[in-house]
């Protein structure tokens, strides 16, 4: 006698199933949302998923996994599935490592993300960073020149830096891709970027001066400065910083 799983699995169209995956992990998705589930609850089991949407257990295991791999559930050995605390970084950085791989032209696009991005939020980071956080970028980029000097790298220090500029404009999803992109770009090509990272302190150096100074055009001037050469333009062979 045919078992109630396997059939269903390996009966079906792969665009079926791909199709029967998808309205799973929606339904799963409303399911917590119509039960007002908070994290640390526990969603029904498999077979009563699979009973409520109407697929296979491997259908909503898969649903299920899937949701582990995003961070928003994890699995309780002798509990259930538990609900996690939610993180747009999770998702973002996720979707960022297994969709651009090693696709160059893709990493470029995400880079010219980047640069859209700090650049169009960065009259916003202006008006509202505050001065404590405005004298950690001043400890930071003192940070960076002195990894420069001492190993040639500074790559948390970069991080850091660019989190804090944008931190006061309060946008999680801002800050979520923002940290997904550093998150990519930290080890790429780092050979070919060394040379150029000198030229990169001076520049976030600048920026901490027309911060300092509270002079807006000044400001810009130097993000400006900042994007307008090597890995944030359409050239193919520059991993310029500067």
């Amino acid at each position: 006698m045919k078992g109630t799983e396997t059939p269903a699995r390996e009966g079906v169209e792969p665009k079926t199933q791909e199709k029967r995956f998808h309205i799973a992990f929606r339904e799963i998705h409303d399911y917590i949302v119509r039960h007002r589930l908070q994290p640390g609850d526990l969603l029904p089991s498999e077979s009563e998923l699979a009973r409520e949407i109407g697929v296979s257990r491997n259908v909503i295991r898969e649903a299920i996994k899937s949701m582990e791999l995003m961070g928003m559930v994890a699995a309780r050995p002798g509990r259930g599935t538990e609900l996690r605390e939610f993180s747009l970084d999770f998702v973002f950085q996720h979707a960022l490592f297994f969709h651009l791989g090693d696709d160059e032209r893709m990493v470029r696009q995400m880079f010219d993300i980047r640069k859209t991005l700090e650049l169009g939020y960065m009259r916003q980071a202006f008006d509202s960073i505050p001065q404590e956080d405005i004298l950690h970028m001043r400890e930071v980029v003192n940070r960076m020149r002195a990894g420069w000097e001492e190993s040639g790298v500074f790559a948390e220090e970069d991080r850091d830096f660019h989190q804090t500029l944008f931190r006061s404009v309060g946008n999680p999803v801002l800050s979520g891709l923002l940290d997904a992109i550093w998150a990519v770009d930290t080890g790429y090509h780092l050979e070919e970027k060394l040379p150029h990272l000198a030229s990169s302190v001076s520049k976030h150096e600048a920026i901490v001066a027309a911060l300092e100074k509270y002079d807006y055009l000044e400001f810009a001037h130097a993000m400006y400065q900042h994007y307008s050469s090597g890995k944030y333009t359409p050239k193919r062979d520059s991993w310029e910083e500067y």
